[in-house]
């Protein structure tokens, strides 16, 4: 597992009408690691993903593929272990904060 997490993820269902997602932080609580993704195109679709699910290749895919969704949805937190969020501050290496304040950013896309 890569940790932290490339920021470019699609969705292999259409989340709300996107699949195309920025991870804008991350981080564990006691039982689990999870990351927060805002929709490309449309900033009000924010989800918190638990790690399991992120790392689950029939759910989620490191990078902005082309790709047909297996189907559409929209997101339900009784149904779903994806839960929409509110924004949240973006970590401090996500380079996506003004000023950027440190030198190591996270990579976009997995590394070949």
């Amino acid at each position: 597992m890569i940790w932290p997490p490339v920021k470019a993820w699609t969705s292999k269902v259409c989340l709300n009408g996107q699949i195309h997602f920025v991870a804008i932080n991350y981080g564990d609580d006691l039982v689990s690691r999870w990351v927060i993704l805002m929709s490309v195109l449309d900033s009000t679709v924010v989800v918190k993903v638990p790690c399991s699910q992120l790392f689950d290749l029939s759910k989620w895919e490191a990078g902005w593929g082309e790709r047909n969704y297996i189907e559409s949805s929209k997101i339900d937190s009784a149904k779903s272990d994806v839960k929409t969020t509110d924004f949240s501050n973006a970590s401090i290496d996500s380079g996506l904060t003004i000023p950027i304040s440190q030198n190591t950013i996270r990579p976009w896309f997995n590394r070949i």
